[in-house]
Formats: C-alpha cells, structure tokens, sequence
C-alpha cells in the first residue's frame, strides 16, 4: 500500500470532486489534512489522512 495518495485518489475516498480538493488545497487548506508538494504535484500523507480523519470523528 503507498504511503501517499494523489489528490484523485482522496477525492475518490471521500467522494469529492478532484476539482474541488485542488481549490482547497490553495483556498481554504485548513478543510483538509496537511499537504506534501513535490514540485507541482501534491500528495496527501496517509499518516495525515488518518489523524485528519480522527480529528473530524471527534468534532461530529
């Protein structure tokens, strides 16, 4: 299992528009779990989704 994720593959997890997790990614980046950039592209940490996800459970 890879460590990091595209943005196709969260948006696909969380069943969003990968247009969307891209706009987030800039505009409004506290919405989502930290980000990794590698020169252009950008990956979500697995580890980060994970504690993100925690965080949400916990605020419902």
């Amino acid at each position: 299992m890879s460590r990091v994720l595209t943005i196709e593959e969260f948006a696909e997890m969380y069943g969003l528009n990968p247009a969307t997790v891209r706009t987030n990614v800039t505009r409004n980046p506290g919405s989502l779990p930290p980000v990794m950039r590698i020169g252009r592209s950008v990956r979500f940490l697995r580890s980060e989704v994970e504690l993100w996800e925690q965080k949400m459970i916990k605020r419902a």
